[in-house]
């Protein structure tokens, strides 16, 4: 019987006026007593088959198996978003020891063909103002600050070749990638309106198409996938052993423009890493993480949209964060109800330009991969902030309230991102990270508050320091 809730079995003895009820009385009453047995041999039948049949099939079954599993028999974790995980155990927490990772370079420096067949697809919004961004041409418009002041050095100017020069000043750390223009006259080069992904070219078509044509676009579409963004995004695989590899797509933006609280716009800065995981095992997709604000949503493969075997993510507006599911996205600061919203806007396919890289977690070691082996690296170790600091009080484009900001500092690169993580979630070991098995569009989350470029500043999420730090 369903946990909490009492069923009411007809008693069978009585009076002698028992025995003068009607025969269809007698008929209900032996159906319901029946009622009660046939939902305990119904619950039996599915404990056995969860027992019996393999987790895998489980795994690819709809979202609405894994709500009845929960509902019905309460085998879900404590916050009855997801159920039993056993056949997902190794890959939730990947351990990695140095034995563990091959000796063969081609394994350690080559990126399988597996991570761009499995690859995200990223629906942009339609309204967007603030679209996928060149790292190389953000740093063109740019200049490092240390205290609000131009970095004095032998860099005449920074790009992806020398970046990790500026770990000379104060180890990096409070170096900032400021903007040379006031960004609040939204230069061009900020909205990155040039980088909006290409659509799929059809040639011949005209207004007047019958159904089946366009029916038979929307197919070529769907198998073409997403269009090529003139931004390149960044692609790191780091091979944790074991069969295990985490492939992470990083999206940049040069501006992400906050969200309002009570019609106030808080959280806006300069720069902004995005990103997507999916967590391989023996060429496998099993999980995969989405970015949100300083938080994120892990899911199993199977529980995600996809076109053909590929994940589809959803960009929101402004904020670039990473969710499953068009529409709504509500989520909770102390001062009030923020959303974020997504829809179906040009779809990107981020495989058909990107820097690729394999990454050595254990000795913190970037190396363009075999698909772009002049990929620059430098860039990558940069240890400061790819956008303005924070602005001060006396600024006139900056405001507070109770620890909300108008802008906030700009935030740390890919490097900060965890990348050694052995759960697919952003935060620290000790975080909870509940792997999900179906999306939940309607679920609200609770923001602690906006900190710089809402990036962990977790001194333990750090990756191994460099002789230069």
């Amino acid at each position: 019987m369903a946990p909490g809730r009492q069923y009411e079995v007809p008693y069978g003895g009585g009076s002698k006026a028992s025995l003068l009820i009607s025969q269809n009385t007698q008929d209900a009453s032996s159906r319901r007593s029946m009622l009660p047995r046939r939902r305990i041999v119904g619950v039996c039948l599915v404990v056995l088959a969860f027992l019996l049949v393999p987790a895998q099939i489980f795994d690819r079954a709809p979202p609405i198996i894994g709500h009845k599993m929960c509902n019905w028999l309460g085998v879900c974790d404590y916050d009855r978003r997801s159920w039993p995980q056993d056949h997902l155990r190794d890959v939730i927490d990947a351990v990695t020891e140095p034995e563990d990772l091959s000796q063969d370079p081609r394994v350690m420096h080559e990126i399988p063909q597996y991570v761009i067949d499995y690859a995200p697809l990223v629906h942009l919004f339609s309204g967007e103002q603030f679209w996928p961004c060149d790292i190389a041409e953000h740093l063109f418009h740019v200049t490092p600050e240390l205290n609000y002041t131009p970095v004095q050095g032998r860099l005449q100017y920074s790009n992806l070749t020398n970046l990790d020069q500026l770990n000379s000043f104060e180890h990096g750390r409070h170096v900032y990638l400021t903007s040379n223009d006031n960004v609040e006259d939204r230069p061009e080069w900020l909205g990155g309106e040039k980088n909006i992904p290409d659509e799929f070219d059809y040639d011949g078509g005209d207004d007047n198409e019958d159904d089946a044509k366009i029916e038979s676009l929307t197919k070529i579409r769907k198998r073409h996938g997403g269009g090529r963004s003139n931004a390149p995004a960044v692609l790191v695989t780091v091979n944790k052993g074991k069969g295990i590899v985490d492939a992470f797509w990083f999206f940049f933006y040069s501006y992400n423009l906050g969200n309002k609280v009570f019609n106030i716009r808080w959280g806006n800065h300069v720069g902004d890493w995005e990103h997507t995981l999916v967590r391989f095992q023996h060429g496998e997709p099993k999980l995969l993480f989405f970015s949100e604000h300083n938080f994120g949503e892990a899911y199993s493969y199977g529980a995600v949209e996809k076109i053909g075997r590929r994940p589809v993510v959803y960009s929101a507006t402004g904020s670039h964060a990473m969710y499953g599911t068009p529409g709504l996205h509500p989520y909770v600061l102390p001062l009030g109800i923020l959303h974020d919203e997504t829809d179906r806007g040009p779809l990107w396919d981020p495989a058909l330009n990107s820097h690729t890289y394999t990454y050595n977690h254990l000795t913190d070691t970037l190396r363009p991969s075999n698909y772009t082996p002049q990929a620059p690296t430098q860039w990558f170790y940069f240890a400061g902030k790819w956008g303005d600091k924070a602005y001060p009080a006396d600024d006139d484009r900056q405001y507070g309230l109770d620890g909300l900001y108008h802008y906030v500092s700009g935030p740390l690169g890919p490097r900060f991102k965890h990348l050694s993580r052995r759960k697919v979630c952003q935060g620290s070991y000790a975080d909870p990270c509940v792997i999900k098995h179906w999306l939940d569009p309607n679920e609200v989350k609770v923001l602690p508050g906006l900190d710089e470029g809402e990036g962990p500043e977790d001194p333990y999420l750090r990756p191994p320091p460099r002789g230069d730090e």
